[in-house]
């Protein structure tokens, strides 16, 4: 949820590290385009559900306004909510959490040797 993202990004805040924030109550995805097309992120924390939409919507160029493919590491985050369920087990994202992994995470792993996935 993008509760967990803010609450992740307070985590690593102490890094100093830019991170792009990628959720859907914090922006319009418009805006989110425009902020991944004139920037450059070492970190990027989002819900599954904006992240597969940004992997899906195109920028002005006519390129994925989220690209994987110079992505070094996808981090799942798999802490219970409130309720007792993950990102893999809410209906609320684990199919637009599928979906992201079908669509952009596996065929960047088939693509190249350099890119890892994990989920804690």
């Amino acid at each position: 949820s993008a509760l967990r993202a803010v609450a992740v990004l307070k985590e690593i805040s102490s890094l100093n590290i830019r991170a792009a924030k990628l959720f859907a109550k914090h922006m319009k995805i418009s805006d989110q385009v425009n902020m991944l097309n004139e920037n450059s992120y070492s970190i990027a924390v989002g819900t599954p559900g904006r992240l597969l939409k940004l992997t899906e919507t195109k920028d002005g160029d006519g390129d994925e306004a989220l690209s994987l493919e110079h992505t070094e590491l996808i981090l799942i985050d798999c802490a219970e909510d409130k309720k007792k369920f993950t990102v893999c087990a809410s209906n609320d994202t684990a199919p637009d959490l599928m979906k992201l992994i079908q669509s952009g995470v596996i065929p960047q792993m088939k693509k190249r040797k350099t890119i890892k996935f994990g989920m804690f």
